[in-house]
C-alpha cells in the first residue's frame, strides 16, 4: 500500500509537467515567413528555366528593349506594386532584352514590347499579354491563364461549341501575338464575314488587325488597303481616325516620302485637336528635313 502511494504521488508531479511542456510545444508559433519588397528577376533565360524546374514554378517573362516607353512603365509601376511583388513567391519572373538574346525572343516569335510571357517549367508557352497592363488587369490576366481561362486553349475549345465573332476576334489575337500571321488572318475574315456591317463591334478591329499583319509582313500597299477600307466604310469612328494616320505612316516606312508628308500634313488638316497631332507634325518635319548623314557611315 505505501509503495502504491509513493507511484501516484509521482504521478501526480509529473503528469501536470508533462502535459505543461506538451502544450507549450503546441502553442510555439513559427517564425512568419517574410514577404519579398521587390520582384529579384533572373536575367536570362537558362537561368529562370533551370529555377522554376527545380522549384516545380511557372515562368514569366517580360521581353523588353532599352527604348521601349510602355516597357519603362510595367518596370515603374506594375513590377512594383506589391500584388504582383507577391506573385513571385510562387512564379519565377525574368527579364530579357529582346535585342540582346534574340535567340530566345525568334523562339517565342515575339512581335512587339513589351510582351509577356507566362510559361511551363518545360519552356511551353501558356499564353502571353502584349503590351502594357497595370496591376490590377496584370494580376487578373495572369490569374485567369493559371487557371486556363482565356488563353488560346480556352478560346479554342469554345469556338468548337460556340464560335461566334467575339471567340473568332480573340483567337485571331492570339495567334497575330505569336507570330502566326496566317491562321490569325483566317480568323479575322471570319469576324469580317460574319459581320460586315460592324454591329457587334468586332469587324473594324479585325480589318485594322488584317492591316497591321500586312504592314508588319511589309505588304505596304496591301495595308493601304485595308485600311483604306476602314476609312470609306466606317468614316467618322474612332479606328477610321487611326487608319488614316496610319496610312502615313505606312507610306513613310514604305519610302515614298512624298506621299508620306501629304498624308501627315491632311491628317493634321482634318485632326487639328487630336493628341497625335503633335506627333505627326513631328513626322512631316522630319521627311522634310532629314538629318545629314553620319559622316563616319560610309
Amino acid at each position: 500500500m505505501k509503495r502504491k502511494s509513493q507511484n501516484s504521488l509521482l504521478l501526480a508531479v509529473f503528469i501536470p509537467i508533462i502535459i505543461l511542456g506538451i502544450l507549450a510545444g503546441c502553442g510555439k508559433k513559427e517564425e512568419p515567413i517574410v514577404a519579398p519588397t521587390q520582384i529579384n528577376f533572373a536575367v536570362d533565360y537558362q537561368t529562370a528555366m533551370s529555377q522554376a524546374q527545380q522549384k516545380n514554378q511557372k515562368v514569366i517573362i517580360d521581353f523588353y528593349t532599352d527604348w521601349c516607353t510602355w516597357c519603362k512603365r510595367l518596370d515603374t509601376v506594375t513590377f512594383i506594386d506589391s500584388a504582383v511583388i507577391a506573385m513571385s513567391q510562387n512564379i519565377v519572373f525574368a527579364k530579357i532584352n529582346a535585342e540582346v538574346d534574340t535567340a530566345t525572343a525568334r523562339k517565342y516569335s515575339v512581335q512587339g514590347f513589351p510582351t509577356v510571357i507566362l510559361l511551363n517549367a518545360d519552356g511551353t508557352e501558356i499564353d502571353r499579354i502584349g503590351g502594357y497592363l497595370p496591376p490590377e488587369e496584370f494580376t487578373a490576366t495572369i490569374d485567369n491563364y493559371l487557371k486556363g481561362i482565356q488563353t488560346l486553349d480556352y478560346f479554342l475549345k469554345l469556338a468548337d461549341s460556340a464560335a461566334g465573332n467575339e471567340v473568332n476576334m480573340r483567337i485571331g489575337e492570339k495567334y497575330a501575338d505569336r507570330g502566326m500571321p496566317e491562321k490569325a488572318e483566317g480568323y479575322f475574315s471570319k469576324v469580317i464575314q460574319g459581320d460586315p456591317d460592324n454591329k457587334e463591334g468586332f469587324t473594324i478591329d479585325a480589318i485594322m488587325s488584317i492591316a497591321d499583319i500586312k504592314r508588319r509582313a511589309k505588304n505596304y500597299d496591301d495595308a493601304v488597303g485595308e485600311f483604306k477600307k476602314i476609312m470609306e466604310k466606317f468614316p467618322g469612328t474612332e479606328q477610321s481616325v487611326d487608319a488614316e494616320l496610319w496610312m502615313a505612316i505606312v507610306h513613310r516606312q514604305k519610302g515614298d516620302t512624298t506621299a508620306a508628308i501629304k498624308a501627315f500634313e491632311e491628317w493634321v488638316k482634318n485632326h487639328p485637336d487630336s493628341p497625335d497631332t503633335s506627333y505627326a507634325n513631328q513626322q512631316i518635319e522630319k521627311l522634310k528635313n532629314p538629318p545629314p548623314p553620319d559622316s563616319t557611315t560610309k
